[in-house]
């Protein structure tokens, strides 16, 4: 079987081996499809996958060559059902390429869970094509990362399976769960690593307080999106144009004047380009919080206890199939940081979640593989394998 990975990172690999360390925020972006978190479900999807041949596949291909080359393709999907993204060239190259299609980890867009987002056009023509880019017809061929978005999709007839951001299954380990509750309790130094948020959504009033963990708790700010805080990290400050910089300085006015502000960031805030480094970093923490899913996911696979701060359906669904502990910004947007570094902290019961439905979720993963005729790798085979015998 050779397998055709589409993805929306360009070049990462060329990236992290050859431009990373001077590359400008522009070029960051680029590379990582607009946010770095891309990195951590299209590494899950890697991670799973076996076949004679796994390649890179890129929307701009030559239809002809790509159905030489490859038996199937599978897409990385992220948030992209919804008003803010039309994916009707998906659905026009998806047609040229004619080869059977999968799609993991396809998530809607909403402000809360339970309002549907508006389909555009495109998008309805590109999950109708779905149904005909099966092996199998009577077999879904789409992975959601929740009961929301199979909900979202079934209302334009189409059924799906809501199993989950592949990036639960990065690690290797059984037993997650436990190992982030080990490392809770083996912690000497207190350390909190805080995915940033976003300055310019509503819930950006937490960003106070996720700066004063860091602050407090010898911490580091881990950035994943929009530019404007990639540039703060990188140094490029003055490219800032003077609108945004005014919405920064009034949401980081803790942090003192613009020059402070930008020297902050360059001594706390972090970047990664690639889910390998990302998680080993992550493990000279102690807790990992913010409004982030895959900042609080990946160090988890790491072995980090965390918890996510919940800003919109997506982050709320992503956290919920996938057992991570979360709450909803509104409920926390007044606590203390004190209160939640308590509130962040796991319990047996937070570890138990997590890994039983990690567990289930892996065996839905490897059920969904079979009927599609797909291989996975022993780590996947392992894990759903667990407690059976």
């Amino acid at each position: 079987m050779k397998i055709g990975i589409i993805t929306n990172l360009i070049h990462i690999d060329r990236f992290v081996k050859s431009e990373m360390a001077f590359a400008d925020s522009k070029r960051w972006m680029s590379a990582t499809g607009g946010n770095t978190g891309n990195t951590a479900f299209v590494e899950g999807v890697k991670k799973i996958v076996k076949a004679d041949v796994v390649r890179e596949v890129h929307w701009g291909d030559n239809p002809e060559q790509v159905k030489k080359a490859y038996d199937m393709l599978i897409i990385c999907c992220a948030n992209q059902i919804g008003a803010h993204v039309d994916l009707g060239t998906w659905a026009d190259r998806l047609k040229a390429f004619d080869l059977p299609t999968m799609f993991i980890g396809l998530g809607a867009q909403s402000n809360n869970v339970g309002t549907h987002p508006e389909i555009p056009e495109g998008t309805k023509r590109l999950l109708a094509l779905t149904k005909e880019l099966r092996v199998d017809s009577s077999v879904s061929n789409i992975i959601t990362r929740g009961s929301f978005t199979s909900e979202v999709i079934e209302t334009c007839g189409v059924d799906s399976n809501p199993f989950g951001c592949p990036s639960q299954f990065i690690s290797t380990e059984l037993n997650v769960g436990q190992k982030c509750l080990e490392h809770q309790a083996s912690t000497k130094h207190f350390r909190v690593l805080t995915a940033a948020g976003n300055p310019w959504h509503p819930s950006y009033v937490l960003e106070k307080t996720l700066v004063e963990l860091v602050n407090q708790y010898q911490g580091d700010y881990v950035i994943q999106h929009p530019e404007s805080l990639i540039k703060l990290c990188l140094n490029e400050g003055s490219t800032i144009d003077s609108k945004q910089q005014e919405r920064l300085k009034t949401v980081y006015n803790s942090l003192g004047d613009w020059e402070t502000l930008t020297s902050w960031f360059k001594s706390h805030g972090v970047l990664f380009a690639d889910a390998q480094n990302w998680m080993l970093y992550s493990k000279r923490f102690s807790l990992a919080v913010g409004p982030r899913y895959h900042g609080v996911a990946l160090p988890i696979q790491a072995g980090v206890p965390g918890k996510v701060i919940a800003i919109d359906s997506r982050t709320e669904e992503l956290s919920s199939t996938t057992g991570i502990p979360f709450v909803r910004y509104k409920d926390v947007e007044n606590s203390t940081s004190e209160e939640l570094i308590n509130w962040c902290k796991w319990t047996q019961e937070d570890a138990n979640n997590y890994d039983n439905i990690r567990l289930n979720n892996a065996r839905k993963y490897t059920q969904f593989f079979e009927q599609n005729k797909l291989s996975y790798n022993q780590s996947l085979k392992a894990l759903s394998e667990q407690n059976t015998q």
